[in-house]
């Protein structure tokens, strides 16, 4: 269980900085955009794509849904720190990871069959989203296990002979 609960954190961390990244492309690429430039990013290898895929109409979903245009990467960081909040909470990140999932897949459905791209940083995320919902299932059930439950490593072999 300890282990699980240093890795989460970690794995948290992991997805806040993909946003971060996904983010800076955004900027970058806006930025050379305005002054008449080529921008390519460490992320566009081969078919893969990030930069087509995040500066996007989809690169804001906030827009479909009457909102402003918020960057999909910065809700993705604001996500993430707020995940990070609630690692020590394994109901609750169960809960947020398992939206984030369904949201993971609804991306992927986007970039596959409407933009017909492939993006690292996007797969990247998603299998975040996906080990974070497994760890925290898995974190659940080893707390909410009744004590005498939980496994319990005992050496074998040396013990005294009757």
């Amino acid at each position: 269980m300890a282990f699980l609960s240093c890795l989460l954190p970690v794995v948290v961390m992991f997805g806040f900085l993909l946003s971060s990244y996904a983010y800076l492309v955004e900027r970058r690429f806006a930025r050379a955009r305005e002054l008449g430039q080529v921008y390519r990013a460490y992320c566009d290898v081969g078919v893969f794509s990030c930069t087509r895929v995040f500066s996007s109409e989809y690169g804001s979903l906030t827009q479909f849904v009457g909102l402003p245009h918020v960057s999909n990467a910065v809700l993705g960081m604001i996500f993430y720190l707020s995940e990070l909040a609630t690692c020590r909470f394994p109901t609750l990140l169960l809960f947020m990871s398992a939206a984030s999932c369904v949201v993971s897949v609804g991306l992927f459905l986007i970039l596959t069959l409407i933009l017909h791209d492939l993006c690292i940083v996007c797969g990247s995320i998603y299998v975040v989203n996906f080990v974070t919902c497994l760890g925290a299932w898995k974190l659940r059930r080893q707390k909410m296990a009744p004590p005498h439950t939980r496994r319990r490593r005992r050496r074998r072999g040396k013990g005294k002979k009757h």
